[in-house]
C-alpha cells in the first residue's frame, strides 16, 4: 500500500470509501469469521452490490482461496432468476479476491422465522417452488450446493419486482460432473462440509454428495418453515451430527398443523439413505404440491392461543377515527406477528391471529405470556378516536390446510 490513508482503506477490514475492482465501498454488512460482506455501489452508475471479499488471514491458505475463486465460477455459470447474480470477480492488490454480487433488498428466512414465526402451507410451497427452481438448474449444472439453510435463502422486500426469492452461498458447493468448475479434488471423502443443523448423513460422514444430499436439506428447510425449528437440535455439533445419523425423522405436525400428507413429504426428504428420498427435486415438489393443494383432511391440534381485536369506533366516525382505525389494527398484526403468532383473519375493524400452543411447558408458558404482553400493549396505548377491545383465549381448534380455514366452528370458540 502507498500510505497510511491507503492503509486505513484496506486494513483485514474494508472501510467506506475503498476501491474494490469497480466498486465503492459503503460499509461492512456482515463480518464473518471467512469473509467479510460489504454494501457497495458501482463507482459510475451507484448501483448497489454486495462484496464478498475474504480475510487476509484465511487468503493465505491454499485451498480455501481455491473454493472462494470457485464459488465465483459457480454462481458465474447457475445464472439463472432464483440465484443470486454474479457482477463480478477479481483480487485486491495484497491478493485477497472478491467477489461482486446484486445487492439483494430483503430479509433471509432465518430472520422472517425470528420475526414472525413459521409460515403456513401455502407460503412454504411458494418459497419452495422457488427455491426448488434455483435447485433444479445447479444439479442440471452437475453442482450441488451442500449448504442449503434458512440462512441462504433471501426473501426479496415488498414493492420489488421479479422474484420473490433468491438463493444465495454456493461458497461448499460441490461439483458433480468431473472436469466443471467446483468438480476439484477440493472437497473429497472424509472431508466435512456444511452446516451441522441441516446436513446429510453422508455428508457428515464425509461421503462423497450428489443432488439428494441437497433434497435432504430441502427436508430440514421444510421442518423449519412449517415448525419455526430445525428437526435435530442439540447442545453440542456431536449430538446433532449424532441424531441427523441415527434418531428417527420427525414430523412437522408434531409442532404446527399439518396435514399428513405434508408429514411424508417432510419424513421421505430426511430419510437416513439417499435411496429412500426423492430422485430429484421435480418429484419432491410434485408430491409437495400435492400435499398442500390437494384438500387434506382436517389436523386436529390439542390446543391454541387466540388473540381477538376488535375496533370500536364512535356512532359517527370521522377521518381521524378511520385514521386510528388502522393504525391500530396494523400494530396489533406487527405485534402479534413479532409473538409468535399467524394472523388468519384481518378484517375491516377486526384481527384474529392464532399459534398452536408447544408441548413442553415452559415454552408454552412463554408463548402465553407473549400474548398477554400484546394484549396489554393494544389495550395501554395512547387515545385514540378507535378504541380497541382486545381477547386472548386458549381453546382446542382444529386446524384446515386451506385459506382462512383457520377453524372448524371457530366463531364460537374465539368469542
Amino acid at each position: 500500500m502507498a500510505g497510511n490513508g491507503e492503509e486505513a482503506l484496506y486494513g483485514e477490514e474494508l472501510r467506506p470509501g475503498a476501491l474494490v475492482g469497480e466498486w465503492v465501498v459503503d460499509r461492512v454488512q456482515v463480518h464473518g469469521p471467512v469473509s467479510a460482506l460489504y454494501r457497495a455501489r458501482h463507482a459510475q452508475s451507484g448501483v448497489p452490490a454486495a462484496l464478498k471479499v475474504l480475510h487476509p488471514h484465511v487468503a493465505a491458505a491454499a485451498v480455501a482461496l481455491r473454493r472462494f475463486r470457485r464459488e465465483a465460477a459457480t454462481l458465474q455459470r447457475l445464472r439463472h432468476p432464483h440465484i443470486v447474480t454474479v457482477l463480478g470477480y477479481g483480487e485486491l492488490s495484497d491478493g485477497r479476491p472478491f467477489i461482486a454480487m446484486e445487492w439483494l433488498e430483503g430479509q433471509d428466512l432465518a430472520a422472517e422465522l425470528a420475526t414472525r414465526g413459521p409460515l403456513s402451507p401455502r407460503e412454504v410451497l411458494a418459497v419452495m417452488e422457488q427455491v426448488g427452481a434455483a435447485l433444479r438448474v445447479a444439479h442440471a449444472a452437475g453442482v450441488v450446493h451442500r449448504d442449503l439453510k434458512v440462512q441462504n435463502v433471501v426473501r426479496l422486500g415488498p414493492g420489488r419486482g421479479g422474484p420473490a426469492v433468491k438463493l444465495v452461498d454456493f461458497g461448499v458447493a460441490k461439483g458433480l460432473v468431473p472436469g466443471a468448475p467446483g468438480s476439484s479434488s477440493l472437497t473429497h471423502t472424509g472431508v466435512v462440509l456444511g452446516t451441522p443443523l441441516s446436513m446429510a448423513p453422508e455428508q457428515i460422514r464425509g461421503e462423497v454428495p450428489d443432488a439428494r444430499t441437497d433434497l435432504y436439506a430441502v427436508g430440514v428447510l421444510l421442518f423449519q418453515l412449517l415448525t419455526g425449528m430445525p428437526p435435530f437440535q442439540g447442545t453440542t455439533r456431536h449430538e446433532v451430527e449424532q441424531l441427523h445419523l441415527h434418531a428417527p425423522p420427525p414430523r412437522p405436525g408434531e409442532h404446527a398443523p399439518v396435514s399428513a400428507a405434508l408429514d411424508a413429504v417432510v419424513v421421505r426428504c430426511l430419510r437416513k439413505t439417499r435411496e429412500e428420498r426423492y430422485p430429484d427435486v421435480d418429484a419432491l415438489l410434485e408430491d409437495l404440491r400435492g400435499a398442500v393443494l390437494g384438500g387434506a383432511a382436517p389436523v386436529e391440534v390439542p390446543r391454541a392461543v387466540g388473540l381477538y381485536v376488535e375496533a370500536r369506533l364512535p356512532d359517527e366516525p370521522g377521518p381521524a377515527a378511520m385514521e386510528d382505525l388502522d393504525a391500530g389494527l396494523e400494530r396489533a398484526s406487527t405485534l402479534a406477528r413479532e409473538a409468535g403468532l399467524e394472523v388468519r383473519v384481518m378484517g375491516g375493524a377486526c384481527l384474529l391471529a392464532v399459534a398452536s400452543l408447544p408441548d413442553d411447558v415452559r415454552r408454552e408458558r412463554e408463548l402465553r405470556a407473549r400474548v398477554l404482553d400484546v394484549g396489554l400493549a393494544l389495550t395501554g396505548g395512547p387515545s385514540s378516536a378507535a378504541r380497541f377491545h382486545v381477547t386472548v383465549h386458549v381453546d382446542r381448534l382444529t386446524a384446515r390446510d386451506e385459506p382462512h380455514g383457520w377453524a372448524e366452528g371457530a366463531a364460537s370458540a374465539w368469542d
